[in-house]
């Protein structure tokens, strides 16, 4: 996803160059903007208030006195409209200072929360977007999110969620679209100026969701809805004479149209809006002259080029007009990079950290200052971050404090180890590497037994613990080819005495020292989770619903459904002495004997995916653990008594292992970060004991180790 300059909340272009009317923008302020890595940036207002520059770093200030959660919380919160506040509350509430000086950024950008007018109702897509949608995205995409909110634009909020958030899978549950038309008529054509407001009910009234959507941007756009008060004055006598001259004797859309201009406020524009309708014969344009008002041909005259008045620019640059539109030929070395012809080519290229050897190339100042020199980027980092990727665009993007591959300094990698304070620690040992994409792993006295599946093939295998180089397939006891053991899908793997059980594409299958591999069982399409005892094995499919059972010394056998439902195919599966503990679509755990009596549903509600992490619960004597979607790791009584959260905000939690000791921890892997973590069973001690791992995916345990397989066919392991 990446954006151009594009400002949250004025984005009203100017269509004639040459009309000093500071009107458009207070000369000096700023506009919040989207620089084209993605980031957030700002616009400055020109000095003469005629148009906003183009899109630059943020500058470079400190943090207001008590900036974070506790300023957030006491300070910003309860002066935001009712609309806003739970959202703000709820990141106060989380206690992260940075995350909170985001929305106080964001809040601020749009005077809110510094001192600024107290604002009017907020739209059901902004305040949602805010309240239920930002905190939930990731880092990239949270800080955008907050200031398009708070910016009120309803039409930019939908978009946002529709276009940003929902696709990259967050915040699916969140929806106003059908509640604008209602925001439009109770709360947004009543603050309208006389004429506007009744066009405005008009198209509330009519019910149609878009095209209410589609005119509150408008409005937004022009600063009207929520930012203006109820039937402020316009800021200029040519928009407020279009307003009672013109717009009202328009019809459908060029009504609308003539509104929005006139509410902008802008001369410049307003004046804009009746030269473009000169010739037409509708309010009063007669066409005389060119563009009208007897200055003379408007379509080659630089001094009065498209309209009466309109100067293109001679700054740096030879102006010429051709058709009634500017055109500059600049100087060498600079550039009209403002898109502002009336002031000729103002960026001077070779120094210019907005626009540094190219319009629109800014220099970046995050985490560090940045200065344009003979038109290349120059950094100075704050002490703890460095550039390592060379790129201006993303400034001093690496905090060498953290960075598991840049520890220290830029290229120093820790091998899995973890960075403190620029020190790597302990380096993470690797026992195999190229396997097809293992995802379910044990441990059975000196190997690691994995399974693994991809179209090409997959693999079953078994590897020396000790990292000898020791790798081989389950089938042939041969090293596997490519990476694959043949074109298998394997799916999951456990191990009861000394055997091991292999689920997959073939059917249920069982690994002895003596016998290689054999089948148990293939009437179930595509089994997947397992667990075995000394007498039977049980397992989900990803194809059928319910809970099945073969015995261990089966040969090609039916297995047998023992849940007597028509539940959900798939899901976790795990065992004690006597029970199975299966976990279901929408968060729903069940507790049954292990012949499928007795079930009871002993938790419901939670957030478990559709993808891997139901695949992945832990059992120890007393409690079961899973991980959720929304990044929690959870502890439940086997009862299903006293939930506890162990852990929160884990970015793609996937795999579990639980040391069976009473005072033992709970090991896990984050997809989404690359870490392998550990935290006592009461939640205290959370530790990282690897980092920089490829989407790790399935992690085992044995008296002295952590071992994790990752998605790009590594296996590691490191100390407990």
């Amino acid at each position: 996803m990446r954006r151009t300059g594009t400002i949250f909340f004025l984005s009203i272009t100017t269509l004639t160059c040459g009309v000093s009317d500071p009107s458009i923008c207070p000369p000096g302020s700023l506009a919040a903007c989207f620089l084209p890595d993605g980031t957030l940036g700002a616009q400055q207002c020109s000095s003469d208030g005629s148009a906003y520059g183009a899109c630059g770093a943020l500058p470079s200030q400190p943090p207001p006195a008590g900036a974070g959660c506790a300023h957030l919380g006491e300070a910003c919160c309860p002066s935001l409209p009712a609309e806003l506040r739970p959202g703000c509350e709820a990141a106060a509430a989380e206690g992260d200072d940075e995350a909170c000086d985001e929305v106080l950024r964001a809040a601020g950008d749009v005077d809110l929360c510094v001192g600024g007018p107290a604002a009017p109702q907020y739209g059901p897509n902004c305040a949602g977007l805010l309240n239920e949608c930002c905190a939930a995205l990731p880092e990239a995409l949270r800080e955008a999110c907050h200031a398009i909110a708070f910016s009120g634009n309803e039409r930019r909020c939908e978009r946002f969620l529709e276009q940003d958030a929902k696709a990259s899978g967050r915040c699916q549950d969140v929806s106003h679209a059908g509640e604008s038309c209602g925001y439009l008529g109770e709360s947004c054509c009543p603050s309208l100026p006389e004429g506007p407001d009744a066009r405005c009910a008009s198209v509330a009234g009519a019910g149609d969701a878009e095209e209410c959507l589609g005119y509150l941007g408008q409005v937004g756009d022009a600063n009207r809805c929520p930012t203006v008060g109820d039937r402020e004055p316009l800021t200029s006598a040519s928009c407020d004479g279009l307003l009672a001259s013109c717009c009202s004797s328009l019809d459908g859309l060029l009504a609308h149209r003539c509104d929005f201009t006139a509410l902008t406020g802008s001369g410049a524009l307003c004046d804009a809006f009746l030269s473009g309708l000169a010739g037409t014969g509708l309010c009063g344009g007669g066409g005389e002259g060119g563009a009208g008002g007897g200055c003379g041909d408007t379509d080659a005259d630089v001094e009065n080029c498209g309209a009466c008045g309109n100067v293109c620019g001679s700054q740096n640059a030879t102006p010429s007009c051709a058709a009634g539109a500017c055109s500059l030929a600049c100087a060498v070395g600079f550039g009209d990079c403002d898109g502002d012809a009336s002031n000729g080519c103002e960026a001077e290229l070779a120094q210019d950290a907005d626009h540094c050897g190219g319009c629109g190339n800014a220099c970046v100042e995050k985490h560090g200052t940045a200065s344009c020199l003979a038109g290349r980027c120059a950094l100075s980092c704050v002490e703890g971050f460095r550039d390592c990727d060379e790129d201006p665009l993303t400034g001093c993007e690496t905090n060498v404090r953290s960075n598991p591959f840049h520890c220290g300094g830029c290229g120093n990698d820790c091998l899995g180890g973890v960075c403190e304070d620029g020190v790597c620690g302990p380096e993470a040992t690797t026992i195999a590497s190229g396997l097809a994409v293992p995802s379910a792993l044990a441990v059975l006295g000196d190997h690691l037994y994995l399974a693994g599946a991809r179209p090409q093939g997959g693999v079953a295998v078994r590897v020396l613990k000790y990292g000898l180089d020791e790798v081989a397939c389950l089938a042939t006891l041969a090293p596997p080819q490519d990476g694959t053991c043949g074109f298998g899908v394997f799916e999951g793997v456990a191990v009861a005495g000394l055997d091991v059980f292999v689920t997959g594409a073939e059917g249920v299958l069982k690994h002895t020292a003596r016998d290689g591999l054999l089948l148990l069982s293939a009437n179930v399409a595509e089994p997947w989770a397992v667990v075995a005892d000394a007498t039977a094995v049980w397992f989900t499919s990803r194809a059928e619903s319910g809970v099945f059972r073969v015995d261990t010394a089966s040969s090609a056998e039916d297995a047998v459904e023992i849940t007597g439902t028509v539940g959900r195919a798939g899901g976790a599966l795990v065992a004690d002495d006597t029970h199975l503990y299966w976990a279901q679509g929408g968060g729903v755990v069940v507790k049954m004997r292990k012949d499928g009596a007795e079930q009871r549903q002993i938790a419901s509600g939670q957030s478990f995916d559709d993808g891997l992490t139901p695949q992945f619960l832990g059992i120890d004597a007393e409690h079961l653990f899973w991980s959720t979607e929304s990044g929690r790791l959870m502890r439940l009584g086997k009862d299903g008594a006293n939930l506890v959260v162990l852990a929160d905000e884990q970015p793609a939690p996937a795999g579990i292992a639980v040391d069976p000791a009473p005072d033992g921890a709970v090991y896990w892997v984050n997809r989404g970060s690359g870490v392998v973590r550990r935290v006592n069973k009461d939640g205290s001690g959370l530790a990282t004991l690897a980092a920089g791992q490829a989407q790790p995916i399935a992690i085992a345990l044995d008296e002295a180790y952590v071992y994790w397989a990752a998605q790009d066919g590594a296996v590691r392991r490191t100390a407990k």
